[in-house]
């Protein structure tokens, strides 16, 4: 299968690689298929690129590479969709907001990406304030983590 999109022109995808995401995302109910992939073959964050409308494209990374502590806590129910076997098959990433300063990217933790890769599904969670932010600084993150700056 073939996506044209306007920031990475034409990108060849197998149909395996689709990720179905039944309830879209917050703000993106109507588009439901996603596939993963890298921009320049390295680093951490991927873009998350959308099959149906390829001009909607978004960067997403594993959460726990800048806040080591990260934990979606859900409960049973709110997995179903996903027809995990068990709680390890699931990917956890998250959204990353690149504003024109990339020194002041923020991750949103509120709302994880929670990805059954063996099933092709995902959904979106919407976790409690208390659990974390929309706003969380991901290069002090690093830093803190120790890890050089990647893009």
């Amino acid at each position: 299968m073939r996506i044209n999109s306007p920031r990475f022109g034409t990108i060849e995808v197998d149909e395996d690689q689709v990720i179905t995401f039944p309830e879209g995302l917050l703000g993106f109910r109507d588009f439901k298929r996603y596939v993963f992939h890298e921009a320049s073959g390295q680093g951490i964050f991927k873009w998350m690129q959308c099959v149906d409308l390829p001009a909607l494209g978004f960067v997403v990374t594993d959460p726990r590479l800048f806040k080591k502590d990260y934990a979606v806590k859900a409960a049973p129910s709110q997995l179903e969709g996903l027809s995990l076997a068990s709680p390890e098959e699931a990917r956890v990433l998250v959204i990353v907001t690149i504003p024109q300063d990339p020194v002041k990217m923020t991750a949103n933790l509120q709302g994880p990406l929670v990805v059954n890769a063996e099933r092709r599904l995902g959904m979106q969670l919407v976790l409690s304030e208390e659990e974390g932010t929309t706003k969380y600084p991901v290069l002090e993150g690093l830093k803190a983590r120790g890890r050089p700056e990647e893009n």
